[in-house]
């Protein structure tokens, strides 16, 4: 059974350090994009919009930092031992939480992502709108009703839990 443990929390270190390491690749991705933007509007280049690749930097950013915090959040909560808590003074919003935190926090890490790559979309298209550009909205308003019907941890009392 101990070895069994063991393994599991392996693989789940091994899962949030791939986390971590994706967020880095995607903040390497967004240097060369900010790169590419200011190569773009000294060229006056308008094939490769700086404004696009502006919008597309912010996306790789918030995507890395949803990626680097969720991964820290899934190292601190299922493979340190929780004495390693007790004895450090830590940040508190590395401390391990409830699941329910967890899934709230990956739900609005989603939405995140969605409202800005909706956004980085309409910033780079090039052809007239029609109707199937409102599914991506669409997914959104849905998702956002699912997590305000979920509850939040030990914050589903209410919505005026404070922030570390």
């Amino acid at each position: 059974m101990r070895a069994a443990s063991v393994a599991i929390r392996a693989i789940i270190a091994l899962a949030a350090l791939g986390m971590m390491s994706g967020a880095l690749v995607l903040l390497g991705e967004a240097g060369a994009n900010v790169v590419a933007a200011a190569r773009a509007m000294l060229a006056q280049d308008h094939a490769k919009s700086a404004v696009s690749l502006i919008m597309k930097t912010v996306d790789e950013c918030l995507f890395a930092i949803i990626l680097m915090l969720l991964g820290t959040k899934v190292l601190a909560s299922f493979v340190i031992k929780e004495s390693f808590f007790e004895t450090r003074s830590l940040p508190g919003w590395i401390k391990p939480s409830e699941m329910g935190e967890l899934k709230s926090t990956f739900c609005q890490a989603i939405l995140v992502f969605l409202i800005v790559d909706f956004a980085t979309d309409m910033a780079s298209v090039e052809t007239p709108l029609d109707a199937s550009y409102l599914v991506l909205p669409a997914a959104i308003l849905i998702i956002a009703g699912a997590l305000r019907l979920m509850p939040h941890g030990a914050a589903a009392g209410g919505h005026g839990a404070k922030a570390d």
